[in-house]
Formats: structure tokens, sequence, C-alpha cells
């Protein structure tokens, strides 16, 4: 098995990073057909300006969580986490869809002791695995939905916060997060390189927010 960070950062280019960086900075008009949120779900708005860049439609109960992300030239991202009852991420699916029609999976499983990944695409799989220091999360910058589900996993209190170690399904590697409820409203999730503001609802839901890095903002949309 290889190191995790090293087989994240080699697969990302392949799977996520290159599409990121480039749909995600070059903002088009969002088709209407992946602006009707199903029953039961609800949504994110995520712009860059008066542009929008993303869609991310999800769906959670007390199980799991759901999210499609629609980037607005093309490439799509399907993801669903199994949630302990504490509403921790014991494990995640994520599956992309790049703009040609390609798809690639990774496959995470989380313990306090050892997280362990897969990654297929082509044909092909590999495995990896490292053992965490300290609680330890997935996370995805454009996702808030997932944003959301680690502040309320986080359990933090005015003036607390918390280390985290991060797998990066966007960026391809692991860092060290740091979740800060600054506010009694508001929280930031932030690591070197990003830095999420969010402003919460009474019962923790995540009501808008932005990535400082981008220049993103985002609104949310309840289920209809």
């Amino acid at each position: 098995m290889t190191n995790l960070s090293t087989f994240l950062l080699r697969t990302a280019f392949v799977l996520i990073l290159p599409e990121v960086t480039r749909v995600l900075l070059v903002p088009v008009p969002v088709p209407v057909d992946i602006r009707v949120p199903q029953a039961g779900r609800s949504e994110f708005i995520v712009k860059k300006g008066t542009d929008t860049i993303a869609v991310e439609l999800f769906s959670r109960d007390a199980e799991s969580l759901t999210s499609e992300i629609y980037q607005t030239n093309g490439p799509r991202t399907q993801y669903t986490l199994k949630l302990r009852p504490d509403s921790s991420v014991s494990h995640v699916e994520l599956t992309r869809q790049n703009r040609a029609g390609g798809t690639a999976g990774i496959s995470v499983h989380f313990t306090p002791a050892l997280v362990t990944a897969q990654f297929s695409a082509g044909g092909q799989s590999e495995k990896a695995e490292f053992a965490p220091q300290g609680k330890s999360t997935p996370f995805l910058a454009v996702s808030f939905a997932l944003a959301e589900q680690i502040v309320q996993a986080s359990h933090l209190k005015l003036g607390q916060s918390l280390k985290l170690t991060a797998v990066r399904l966007g960026a391809g590697d692991t860092a060290t997060l740091t979740v800060n409820r600054f506010h009694a409203d508001s929280a930031s999730l932030s690591m070197p390189d990003v830095e999420l503001r969010v402003a919460l609802s009474p019962t923790g839901e995540v009501v808008g927010g932005r990535h400082v890095g981008q220049n993103w903002t985002v609104e949310r949309k309840s289920a209809k």
C-alpha cells in the first residue's frame, strides 16, 4: 500500500484537480435542468460575483448524506457519506464524470486508528492507508453540504475549536483542518490554502457562506 497523500495527489490530477481549476474559475450560465431540486432535497448555489459556478443538490437523513455537484461547464460529482450517530463520517463513496464522459471514483473508510482509500478509473484500482492524527474527515471545498456536516459533527460551543485530519477529495491530499465556532451563528473551516466561513441557523444548518480565497459566495435554498 502507498502513502495516502501521495496516492491521492497522483490520482487527483487525473480525476479532479485539473477540472476544478478550469471549471470553477471560468463561470458560465447554469443550465436550467440542474436548477430544480427533487422533493426532499435542498440546494446550495455557489457564485463568483454574479456568475453561478456550481450547484449542489443534497439530501440527508440520520444515517447518510448524498450530494450531487454540477459545475457549470459540464463535470458532475456525486458522493454519499455514511454517518455515525454522532454525525461523524465513517465512509464516503465519490464518483466524478468529466466533460468527456469519463468516470472515476474514490472510496474512503474512516476509523479512529486508520483511514483506508481505494481509487478506480479506466478499469484499474489502487489502495492506500494511513494512521490519522486525531479525528479525520473527508473535505471538498466546493461542497457546503459537507462543510455543514463537519461543523455539526464537531459539536463546538461558542469560542471552541477543533483540529481534524482532512482527506481533501478535490485537492488530492491530506491537511490539518481547523473548525472554529467563532460566533454564535458563524463558524470557519480553515487550512493553509483554504478558508470557508459559514453562517448558521439556530438548528446548525448552513444558510450561507463564502470561500475566502476564491471569492465564492453560497446561498442555501430549502427543500421544496
